[in-house]
């Protein structure tokens, strides 16, 4: 499976975890000019005002951390609650081999595009 990382528990509807917990994919990013570390996506979304969320997984408040590509690119917590009326778009697993990484930033798993 090359560089995908295996997600270990998350669940974002009412369900069985354990089910669910070796069916989920992750895809890892990194920046183009080696900063920082990877970070393991789980789910990319975008909102009615067209910003892109690159989430890890949500803990168990509903907040996950990951990156947004905004008004300003940057890197934070992010409440699932407060986004959830203003969602358009949600990819996770192999629908993320169909995202576009965020700006500077490259799949690890397709390293030779990079």
């Amino acid at each position: 499976m090359g560089n995908l990382a295996r997600a270990d528990s998350v669940c974002s509807y009412p369900c069985n975890r354990n089910l669910y917990r070796k069916h989920l994919i992750m895809r890892n990013i990194k920046h183009a000019e080696r900063k920082g570390e990877t970070f393991a996506v789980y789910q990319h979304i975008i909102l009615r005002n067209m910003w892109e969320y690159y989430l890890g997984e949500p803990d168990k408040n509903g907040i996950a951390f990951g990156y947004v590509m905004g008004f300003e690119n940057e890197w934070g917590d992010v409440s699932m609650d407060e986004i959830k009326p203003y969602i358009i778009s949600i990819a996770r697993g192999k629908e993320l081999d169909y995202i576009m990484p965020p700006f500077e930033y490259y799949w690890e798993d397709e390293k030779e595009f990079a």
